[in-house]
């Protein structure tokens, strides 16, 4: 990422655009010499954050339960900010590109990905749908987490689709996270309850 940057350096503008709103027009800028550092650092955060997380849970030892979807998770965290970077300099050299087909299709299939494993994710505190239900009964956890794996490729294929057919953009992304979270929370508490009644 960082010799991407630096091999693009003179050829980027001095101000570089940093985040877009929903319709896809930049609305916060940053120097270039800030912008190529940015986005490698927090990569780099990211990629040595989650082993640390991993080590320091009270429940470490569920990892090797869900190793290869924890490893993939971390991949695709740390793959989705690299794609970002990439993007981000490319509208910077062509700012006449629309963006937003690159920003929500990336998070559409950051979304389609955690849908895909989220079901195999095991109790812990600090990846997957952690509500006081999931975390006080593991029947409660799994059954969640397969149900969020669904709302999150659901709201993965919506949002990837809709980037490039643009339609109420704002409505449609707050309505799709609303349910690929709310959905599991809910149905988290409905469960619980249920369980505890028997």
């Amino acid at each position: 990422m960082l010799g991407t940057g630096w091999f693009l350096f003179d050829k980027l503008p001095d101000q570089m655009p940093t985040h877009w709103n929903i319709e896809g027009q930049a609305d916060a800028y940053m120097s270039k010499n800030s912008a190529i550092l940015l986005f490698p650092g927090i990569t780099l955060a990211i990629a040595l954050l989650f082993p640390i997380l991993s080590m320091i849970d009270p429940r470490k030892e569920k990892y090797v339960l869900f190793r290869r979807p924890w490893l993939i998770l971390q991949t695709v965290f740390v793959l989705f900010f690299a794609y970002m970077y990439f993007v981000s300099l490319y509208i910077a050299l062509n700012p006449n590109v629309p963006i937003t087909p690159f920003i929500l299709g990336g998070i559409g299939v950051l979304f389609i990905v955690i849908g895909n494993y989220l079901g195999k994710v095991r109790q812990n505190y600090f990846v997957g749908i952690k509500t006081p239900w999931t975390l006080h009964s593991e029947e409660v956890w799994n059954k969640t987490q397969r149900i969020g794996g669904w709302t999150f490729l659901f709201a993965g294929i919506v949002i990837l689709i809709n980037g490039f057919v643009k339609w109420q953009l704002a409505a449609v992304m707050i309505a799709v996270i609303a349910v690929a979270v709310v959905v599991p929370i809910i149905y988290s508490y409905i469960l619980y309850r249920k369980l505890k009644k028997l």
